[in-house]
């Protein structure tokens, strides 16, 4: 990990129990993916050093039933995100992609999930002030302006009244290039 930080990148740890993400917070890493077991004093270090936790809530949810954890991982997931709100754990929205179907299941749940676990609906979709570098290359996006990429979502109604729009996707530009459109005021 010394190397990669002295290359200027980042370090993600996918972690999950509290042996674990110690580990990983020994080691340095810059965030905690899933972060399932962290406890108090490890949420007060992630705090203090800025090192994100990407909770990845939605996907523990969606898997849980068929692991037996079903209740469980659930009640705990929720404790530990209000938990880490209050102590002030820097919080990234991840999904996992990957650990389920996501042809099934609309990965903006996540953000409905950060909701209803305490956080204000405009948190969550709204990028932070000062940009983590390990999740977007700050030279290039960031800033809607000639010459840098231009990454754009739209919904139809406003997720800071409800967050389920962001489940309902009119319009995505990634890079500048149009994926997906279904606003008609765009399309002719």
């Amino acid at each position: 990990m010394d190397e990669t930080h002295r290359l200027g990148h980042k370090v993600a740890a996918h972690a999950i129990g509290s042996d674990g993400i110690a580990a990983a917070l020994k080691r340095c890493v810059d965030s905690i993916e899933h972060g399932d077991g962290l406890t108090e004093p490890q949420m007060e270090e992630m705090a203090r050093r800025g090192i994100y936790w990407v909770p990845t809530i939605m996907v523990g949810a969606y898997v849980a039933p068929g692991r037996r954890g079903t209740g469980r991982r659930c009640r705990n997931g929720k404790a530990a995100f209000q938990l880490a709100l209050k102590k002030g754990v820097k919080i990234v929205l991840g999904t996992d992609a990957g650990g389920f179907d996501w042809r099934e299941l609309n990965q903006a749940m996540e953000f409905d999930y950060y909701v209803k676990y305490g956080m204000t609906p405009c948190r969550p979709s709204a990028p932070p002030p000062q940009p983590p570098p390990n999740y977007w290359l700050v030279r290039q996006n960031g800033h809607h302006r000639k010459g840098k990429w231009a990454d754009i979502v739209a919904v139809s109604g406003d997720p800071s009244k409800d967050i389920t729009e962001l489940q309902r996707v009119k319009f995505v530009m990634k890079s500048g290039s149009v994926f997906r459109t279904t606003c008609t005021e765009l399309s002719n």
